[in-house]
């Protein structure tokens, strides 16, 4: 069994969804009733405004902590990005994720990275069960 990880890079969003908390919360709703999955804690989103010189920028950070794993944003406004992971144990189609996620976003442009992680667990499964 695979754990599934999708991670987009999304350019030249609409600034008002990059710096919108309530924007994040609800994407994180929407997502786990898309693909079922649980959250099992509320969401941490802050809004940062950034310091002189930071790489981190201005914009929004949002985590929550799904059953099945978890999902992650954070929002830069000088540069129109967003990087957005969906990581989770079950199986999910990635291609309705991104078409939601640039929806909502407005991306203009997407890099999109897919991976199946964990793949050496079935060998790890059967030796414990083995013993």
């Amino acid at each position: 069994m695979a754990w599934h990880h999708l991670m987009l890079d999304l350019y030249g969003c609409r600034p008002e969804a990059l710096a919108d908390k309530g924007l994040v919360r609800r994407v994180f709703e929407e997502l786990s009733r898309i693909l079922k999955l649980k959250m099992i804690t509320e969401p941490v989103i802050t809004y940062y405004s950034g310091e002189s010189g930071s790489p981190s920028g201005e914009g929004v950070s949002g985590f929550v902590i799904v059953a099945e794993s978890h999902l992650s944003i954070h929002t830069d406004l000088r540069t129109g990005f967003a990087s957005i992971d969906v990581y989770s144990c079950k199986e999910f189609d990635s291609e309705v994720v991104e078409r939601y996620l640039i929806g909502v976003f407005g991306a203009e442009r997407v890099e999109r990275r897919f991976f199946l992680r964990g793949l050496k667990r079935s060998e790890l499964e059967s030796e414990v069960e083995h013993r």
